[in-house]
């Protein structure tokens, strides 16, 4: 398994949280509240969890190629829905195993 962990600073967390999810639940199946989501891509999972004053994404996924689709996607979206105030994901190094 592959992982991957990014985190995306912004004042309201839940808002972007809750938007995202409510977005990838039309194609795809996620489970989310205010304060987390699951996204199950069909590459791999995605968590997102609202905490103070920031977005964390943790993704998981069988290869590093799946992987690097999963976070694309989470990249083209974090920047459709910031497009008025540009945001993006602060990704960590990808960490086999």
């Amino acid at each position: 398994m592959h992982h991957l962990k990014g985190r995306m600073p912004t004042d309201d967390p839940s808002r972007y949280l809750t938007r995202l999810c409510h977005h990838f639940r039309k194609k795809i199946e996620v489970e989310y509240d205010e304060c987390q989501g699951l996204a199950r891509f069909p590459w791999g999972d995605c968590r997102l969890t609202a905490r103070d004053g920031a977005l964390d994404f943790e993704c998981s996924s069988a290869s590093a190629e799946q992987l690097g689709r999963v976070r694309f996607v989470i990249d083209e979206h974090v920047a459709m829905f910031s497009r008025r105030s540009p945001m993006a994901v602060q990704w960590q190094a990808p960490r086999p195993g």
